[in-house]
């Protein structure tokens, strides 16, 4: 067997736990490695473009901070000229919730007085200088943290509060969950579940590659000689072409023989037990998903449970209240405390949000 060959199976051991802890050491061009090889953001992103379930809770756990919007009553003011302030905050409270840390570019406006305040993806932002205290001096900011050399060599930034503030300067305000041990960057709340998370993508290929395989080999054909390999391989894809795949939702196993006492034999081949196996996988991975997000009911983030809109609707409040004190309330104040120093240095009134009116909306539904 060449061992150079691409496998076309991949082993998720959902017993083996995270590493507690992901890696940072410093790069001797001067930033902090997130993890060992500085990707960690950029696979945190793919794990979660590949997960429905993952993807779905994040969509709404965002959704749930920015609520029905800021209070139409006041007015704060613009963070910038192209974005209003639920634009930024909805940015702002994506980046947190799916790594567990945000930033943003801020710039003292030409009177000195005022500044201007800029979404930067937070994936793309890397630790710089730190001073003996433990206070970010520098970051580094890079379009692909894959190619940092030459024309896409990161360019490095001043942090905010580093130095007084000159007009036109960019610094980056740099915001991060406390967690022990993690002195330069967060991890996502649900870090403990990122082995489900990639078990979820994997899972969605399993079934894509079932459908376009027929699902299972329903036909083993033994054969009474056994030519060359490349007689083999041409018997194999004609027997496929004409019977395999998507229409004939079949595949087909060969077995050659060393003797022509062995007559060709056609076996039919189920393996219908693995659907329990495959369910009860899949459910583990919702379970293990939505537990790592603290989420009270899978029907807060648009994911089937015991609670649905067509059923108990005070379970759904219930659960909708609970979720948002223990868990959007916190999330939005930590965004909204921060982007108000700068709205009140502008000379506005501290940002408030207001929540959406699910109870309301819900409660006439199931009177009805």
């Amino acid at each position: 067997m060449n061992n150079k060959e691409e496998k076309k199976y991949s082993i998720i051991k959902l017993s083996e736990a995270v590493k507690s802890y992901p890696t940072f050491t410093r790069n001797l061009k001067g930033w902090i490695n997130y993890d060992r090889d500085n990707l960690l953001p950029q696979r945190v992103i793919e794990l979660n473009n590949e997960s429905a379930i993952n993807k779905a809770v994040i969509e709404n756990k965002v959704t749930y901070i920015c609520g029905a919007g800021l209070d139409d009553s006041q007015y704060y003011g613009q963070p910038n000229p192209n974005d209003d302030w639920n634009a930024l905050i909805e940015k702002v409270a994506k980046d947190y919730v799916t790594f567990g840390g945000y930033c943003f570019q801020v710039i003292l406006n030409e009177n000195g007085k005022t500044v201007s305040l800029y979404h930067t993806d937070f994936s793309k932002i890397r630790v710089g200088q730190v001073n003996e205290y433990g206070i970010y001096q520098t970051f580094f900011l890079a379009n692909d943290w894959r190619k940092t050399y030459g024309k896409y060599a990161p360019v490095e930034v001043k942090a905010y509060g580093s130095e007084e503030m000159q007009k036109g300067v960019p610094y980056l305000f740099y915001y991060k969950d406390y967690e022990p041990s993690l002195d330069y960057y967060p991890v996502p709340q649900y870090y403990s579940a990122l082995n489900y998370i990639e078990a979820d993508g994997l899972l969605g290929r399993f079934y894509r590659n079932s459908i376009n395989n027929g699902f299972v080999p329903s036909t083993i054909i033994t054969m009474p000689s056994n030519p060359s390999d490349g007689q083999k391989a041409q018997f194999q894809r004609d027997i496929e072409n004409s019977y395999a795949g998507t229409n004939g939702a079949n595949s087909i196993v060969v077995l050659w023989g060393e003797s022509q006492e062995v007559k060709p034999v056609v076996t039919s081949y189920t393996a219908s037990n693995n659907a329990d196996l495959y369910n009860n996988v899949d459910e583990i991975i919702f379970q293990k998903i939505i537990s790592a997000h603290r989420l009270t009911s899978p029907t807060l983030a648009g994911l089937s449970g015991s609670g649905n809109l067509s059923g108990n609707a005070s379970e759904i409040i219930n659960s909708y209240e609970l979720y948002s004190q223990t868990v959007i309330h916190q999330l939005r104040r930590k965004v909204l405390d921060t982007l108000s120093i700068f709205s009140v240095n502008n000379g506005y009134k501290k940002l408030e949000i207001t929540d959406l009116s699910i109870a309301e909306k819900i409660t006439p539904k199931q009177e009805a």
